[in-house]
């Protein structure tokens, strides 16, 4: 689940909110320790991968420099199954969670990931995790978790597309049979094809201070990912039903780059325990201002992880074990055309001669090669020179490189 980045943003969100409300901001205490609160984020997933993020919350504004805190986080452990079955974990560093974000209150420390195959485990049993924190040479401490229940998969019947002129938007709904489970959190990937406002064949070659035409691909296709940071979860407690027809659970706006070309999305279900949901629906009101001043803050709930060895570290975070339902949708505008693009960029033309300096300088200055100017000769006398952010796609934060399994396209 991507929620990484959740406990930085918990005290950034409840600052702004002290700053127009009663409301103090969240705050998270040092363990009697002296340790700030560790944090473990994760979901064993049967018949996938199974990630588990490890770090510390600590102050920006704290002068602790303590250095077990601050260093990398070293660990290794093991996913149980009730029957013995026993998935030890592969070591990973986590460069997320290891740098400093200027933007929240509190951050994270270096940290670590661990990683496991959970893909052939049976969803028949319960689960534990437990971990070890190392130093070289010797286990520092001991955690572990609960048993947990695994949630059976949902059923995802669809996703599907609908325009809504009106709110300029295009909606992305679910259908699904909840199979028996009654809380459920999705997580997506976003992948898209767009395109720069103007094809050129000419490229400079600032080496050489020259230009001639693009050796390979040029700048006009691009790629970009996205990963969703919500938490994203809800509940059919309430309802009578055991399904749920076109949910709503994303907008793009109808003139966003996602829709130029192919857009395409993955969507990621899993069922989760009450308890789990609980959790993460205190955490995902306390993110948005949305709790009471009686509601628990995240170092007040009880998490379903323990430290075996020094029972005064508090733990924040918790496991759930479920099934994942995975389903995949394209929208492609060639055919849906609901694409309504923004006015292109203001196309400010300079021409430019062939003189190394001046080409080098207007390179320099954020333009590119757009078309040829001719003359009486066969041979160019200068090139017409536009904003690189107009022909390079990459400046509109894209790369050359195509997704993974990307269909045939206009590349």
């Amino acid at each position: 689940m991507n929620t990484r980045y959740l406990f930085r943003l918990l005290a950034l969100s409840a600052a702004l909110s002290a700053a127009t409300a009663c409301i103090f901001p969240y705050e998270v205490d040092l363990a009697e320790n002296g340790e700030w609160p560790f944090v473990v984020e994760g979901d064993i997933q049967i018949g996938g991968k199974t990630t588990v993020y490890l770090s510390y919350v600590r102050s920006f504004q704290s002068k602790d420099t303590n250095e077990y805190a601050l260093r990398p986080i070293q660990a290794s452990g093991y996913i149980q199954g009730e029957d013995g079955t026993r998935v030890e974990s592969r070591t990973a560093y986590d460069p997320i969670s290891s740098s400093y974000h200027s933007g929240s209150y509190y951050s994270t420390s270096p940290g670590g990931v661990l990683e496991f195959d959970t893909s052939q485990l049976s969803p028949h049993q319960r689960y534990r995790l437990h971990f070890d924190l190392l130093s070289p040479g010797s286990v520092t401490e001991s955690f572990e978790s609960d048993w947990l229940e695994v949630c059976p998969a949902p059923t995802i019947d669809a996703l599907s597309y609908s325009p809504h002129p009106e709110f300029e938007e295009l909606w992305i709904g679910l259908s699904m049979h909840c199979n028996g489970s009654h809380y459920f959190r999705w997580t997506f990937e976003e992948a898209w094809e767009y395109h720069s406002d103007l094809s050129t064949f000419y490229e400079y070659k600032p080496e050489r201070r020259e230009i001639g035409y693009f050796e390979g691909p040029g700048l006009y296709y691009c790629w970009k990912e996205n990963n969703s940071p919500q938490i994203n979860i809800f509940s059919t407690a309430n309802q009578t039903e055991d399904r749920f027809e076109e949910l709503a659970f994303h907008t793009i706006a109808l003139n966003d780059k996602r829709l130029q070309q192919l857009y395409r999305i993955t969507v990621h279900l899993e069922a989760m325990s009450e308890n789990a949901y609980n959790y993460w629906n205190n955490l995902q009101q306390s993110s948005e201002g949305q709790g009471s001043i009686f509601s628990p803050t995240p170092s007040e709930m009880a998490s379903n992880v323990h430290c075996l060895t020094n029972s005064s570290i508090q733990v924040m975070g918790y496991l759930n074990a479920a099934e994942l339902a995975d389903a995949v949708m394209y929208y492609d505008n060639a055919e849906a055309r609901f694409y309504k693009p923004d006015r292109p960029y203001e196309t400010f033309e300079a021409e430019v001669g062939l003189d190394p300096l001046a080409m080098d300088a207007k390179y320099h200055a954020g333009f590119l090669p757009y078309s040829a100017v001719y003359g009486a000769s066969p041979m160019p006398t200068a090139y017409i020179w536009v904003a690189a952010i107009c022909i390079d796609c990459r400046k509109q934060g894209g790369t050359k490189t195509r997704p993974k399994d990307w269909p045939s396209s206009h590349y």
